[in-house]
């Protein structure tokens, strides 16, 4: 077939004239012969081969296209790929072997290999709805690769997809690797520190003699999981000199529990206090914790000697740090310090000596702070001992919050709601919280305002079917890891408590209530205080939220509901753009026709210049009308 296909070939170049004299095309015909018997479609060849060397010199142009034309459909449909010998299993760590054709990962290895804009788009996508792709043999070598990508939050992205993929990329990130490397090598150790640990300890060390830049720091950090590594470490500290690779070295070396290390670290914060905060604010061992509490004692004994002793603009700083430390640590002379810092408190709060005439105060930066100035000592502490407790139920730092809200309820409110959501039943935490809420109006509303940022650090989990607190701590590689921590439940009339303040409680409500199932006994003023809040946000990811949440909760009233949201004061301001309001019509529970009404409300709206277009967005009229008679269009076929 194929020297028959050959020679036709070559007849159509040197032209049908030569056709009689072709011996070898005669030939291959008469190969084909024996074929010929076997299968009607080579007797057709046959025949059409006969009539072409037979037929008269005008004719044969169009008899030698059509005989060719055959012979190349037969050919091109018998063509098979593969390889001689036996088939053996890929190599361990180059990804597994999936049947996914070419045609289905084609956009994902362009997005992965090519440079253009766009990219980033069709990888989340595909991470999103196909995230087993990324394992396949042709996949996982683009995606190490892709560590060094030139579009840096895509290479964070791969970085973080290869951690979650877990061990199958070890041996391609040990490939070839280069410890004078950039940042493709910085974040290969990452993933294989966190995907591998202490079990890939002899690479770490192999490559930290040669180590340059990141790519060492990143390695001395890896170092922290093998105790076999305690002498290098200690050794590192004292002779690294890059000032970030010291402190990674000393990072490492205090998650380690020994004398040693205590030792060091007693011995650091005698010579360099401020690093030797910087190390215990990320570790949180007992020796941490130790340590920390007892230069934090030291800190107050100064001012128990001497209740009246100056307080200086330096105090602010030195026990900002101190505090920082102070989080997610416990033990015995933790609590011990926690009720020696609260009866410090009033001496702590006093007007810095600093010779303003406006008195000014030790403030200390913090999210549920009132104003950008931060809380002072009090509050700042019993925010560190809620936050703790939410890391950590610790039975005995329980028995501190509450002890310390004996006596000082105001101040310590938020540790003792957290020790109590732990420490009680869902009916009994509400139960208690409702008893300390205050008769003035003015206090009562600040104790709702904590009640709404101790339960907005809560998620929902599915599979536990409970909440949970989520706190995130930065890793010793500097990324941010989230962990979870759950309580026996949360009792429904939060939700009603909260809805009384929908301005303050709007998004919390939001948190607690996304990727829940139906709630029994769900008070319908919540849901309209969702609804109503949506209405007037006018902040698009959370009128999708809050969509889901109102479908799963039964909410049937959509009645104009985005030609409201569009029409909202924010909206007003802020202008409306076609992509969100299609989006929200998308998700909405209700049939075409309704979905086109309120879209063609919307538009005749912006054509008449009573709403505003978005800024950075012009409203898509023929994309509208578009949409609107697909919507009709989908609307009668239903009905028909």
């Amino acid at each position: 077939m194929y020297n028959v296909q050959e020679r036709l070939e070559q007849a159509a170049v040197a032209g049908t004239n030569l056709l009689g004299e072709d011996f070898r095309l005669k030939r291959a015909m008469e190969h084909l012969a024996p074929l010929a018997a076997a299968s009607p479609v080579f007797g057709k060849i046959g025949a059409a081969l006969e009539h072409l060397l037979s037929a008269p010199p005008e004719k044969r142009g169009g008899a030698l296209l059509d005989t060719l034309a055959l012979v190349d459909a037969v050919v091109y449909t018998q063509g098979k790929a593969g390889c001689s010998g036996t088939l053996e299993p890929l190599p361990h760590g180059v990804g597994t072997c999936q049947p996914l054709t070419y045609t289905q990962l084609q956009p994902l290895l362009e997005a992965l290999t090519g440079t253009g804009s766009g990219r980033y788009a069709v990888i989340t996508e595909f991470w999103q709805t196909h995230p087993e792709y990324f394992s396949d043999y042709r996949v996982l070598p683009l995606l190490v690769k892709g560590l060094g990508d030139s579009y840096s939050t895509l290479a964070e992205e791969n970085r973080d997809r290869l951690i979650q993929l877990g061990p199958a990329s070890i041996p391609l990130l040990k490939e070839g690797f280069d410890p004078a490397g950039k940042r493709e090598m910085v974040y290969r150790v990452m993933v294989l520190d966190a995907v591998a640990g202490a079990a890939e300890n002899d690479f770490y060390r192999a490559q930290l003699p040669n180590a340059k830049r990141e790519v060492r720091g990143v390695l001395i950090s890896a170092l922290q999981y093998h105790p076999d590594n305690l002498p290098l470490l200690l050794e590192l500290c004292q002779k690294e000199r890059k000032e970030d690779n010291r402190k990674r070295a000393w990072r490492a070396l205090a998650q380690f529990e020994s004398p040693e290390v205590e030792a060091a670290l007693k011995q650091l914060s005698q010579t360099d206090w401020e690093l030797a905060m910087y190390t215990l604010a990320h570790t949180n061992t007992s020796i941490a914790s130790r340590l920390t509490a007892q230069l934090f004692e030291e800190e107050l004994a100064l001012f128990d000697a001497d209740p009246d002793r100056p307080l200086t603009a330096e105090h602010t700083p030195r026990f900002r740090k101190l505090l920082d430390a102070l989080y997610g640590k416990t033990g015995p002379e933790v609590c011990q310090l926690y009720r020696h810092a609260a009866a410090l408190t009033p001496v702590l709060e006093r007007p810095l000596d600093d010779g303003h005439q406006v008195p000014r105060y030790m403030r200390f930066p913090h999210y549920t702070a009132p104003s950008r100035e931060g809380h002072l000592f009090g509050r700042c502490l019993a925010w560190t001992l809620a936050h703790t407790l939410m890391l950590h139920p610790d039975g005995e730092l329980c028995d501190v919050a509450l002890e310390l809200y004996e006596q000082d309820s105001a101040t310590h409110f938020a540790p003792a709601l957290v020790a109590q959501l732990h420490r009680l039943s869902s009916g009994e935490s509400y139960q208690w919280a409702a008893e300390q809420m205050p008769q003035n109006a003015v206090l009562r509303q600040s104790a709702i305002q904590t009640c709404i940022e101790v339960l907005g650090r809560l998620v929902w989990s599915s599979a536990q079917q409970t909440y949970g607190f989520k706190n995130w701590m930065v890793d010793h590689n500097d990324r941010l890891c989230w962990h979870t921590t759950p309580i026996p439940n949360l009792d429904v009339r939060w939700f009603s408590l909260f809805a009384q303040s929908p301005d303050q409680a709007y998004a919390v409500l939001l948190r607690l209530l996304h990727q829940r199932e139906a709630i029994l006994n769900l008070p319908p003023q919540v849901l309209n205080c969702l609804y109503e809040q949506t209405l007037q946000a006018n902040n698009f990811s959370r009128a999708l939220d809050a969509i889901s949440i109102l479908c799963a909760q039964g909410w049937s009233d959509w009645d104009d509901f985005v030609v409201k949201w569009a029409n909202s004061r924010e909206a007003q301001a802020m202008g409306v753009n076609f992509w969100e309001v299609f989006r929200l019509l998308e998700n909405l529970p209700i049939p075409p026709e309704k979905k086109a009404d309120q879209l063609q409300t919307i538009h005749d709206l912006m054509v008449s210049k009573k709403l505003k277009v978005c800024a950075y967005q012009s409203w898509l009229d023929g994309r509208a009308v578009e949409q609107i008679a697909l919507w009709k269009q989908q609307a009668s076929k239903s009905t028909t």
